[in-house]
């Protein structure tokens, strides 16, 4: 398993996948987030619209259930629409958006008992993407497994750069650590996650 197929698990919608510049995205970003953050909810809509769906990718990928998938990509946008005034356009919008994803999920998992996660787990059955039943029903989901397999750093680095579609500098922002790391975290993430593919082959 290398990145290439990870990839085509991506969303194909990102701002990379579709040909446009990914500065020219970050730019129109940040300018949107400005006009947002003047009150502007036409702006805020455009941004819910662009980044909806790999934010509601990584939420499923990470807590394995539509409904709180749902939920907390909803939060996050509400987090995020309630603390635009303090967005920095010094780090993109997308990875300011991850961060805050992130943080929405680790608030929820402890509210959450160990039973119930695990109920979850086994009640979800379907991927996210239902163009792509022949992967939900059998690769995607071998995948799924050996990511919860990882440490959470390892999964959360290869679930915003191939789920969420980040480049490294975006993910470095959403996770606070340096690009060095993460592309360590990233090499032996990858290496880990083909292991455990092997094992379970």
């Amino acid at each position: 398993m290398d990145s290439e197929q990870l990839a085509t698990a991506a969303d194909p919608n990102t701002a990379a996948s579709s040909g446009v510049p990914l500065i020219d995205a970050e730019r129109e970003d940040a300018e949107l987030a400005r006009s947002a953050a003047a009150g502007d909810a036409a702006a805020f809509g455009v941004l819910y619209d662009r980044h909806f769906s790999t934010v509601y990718r990584y939420a499923f990928v990470r807590v394995r259930d539509r409904m709180e998938a749902e939920d907390v990509t909803s939060e996050t946008f509400m987090r995020a629409l309630r603390s635009l005034d303090r967005y920095e356009p010094r780090a993109p919008f997308a990875a300011w958006l991850f961060r805050i994803a992130r943080n929405a999920i680790v608030d929820r998992s402890r509210r959450t008992t160990r039973r119930e996660a695990r109920e979850r787990a086994v009640a979800t059955s379907a991927w996210v993407d239902p163009e792509r039943e022949a992967v939900a029903r059998g690769e995607a989901r071998e995948i799924r497994s050996a990511l919860e397999r990882l440490s959470d750093l390892q999964r959360d680095v290869l679930l915003l750069r191939f789920f969420g579609g980040l480049s490294t500098d975006e993910i470095c922002a959403a996770l606070g650590k340096g690009a060095s790391t993460v592309r360590g975290i990233q090499h032996r993430a990858l290496a880990a996650l083909r292991r455990e593919l092997a094992a379970g082959a």
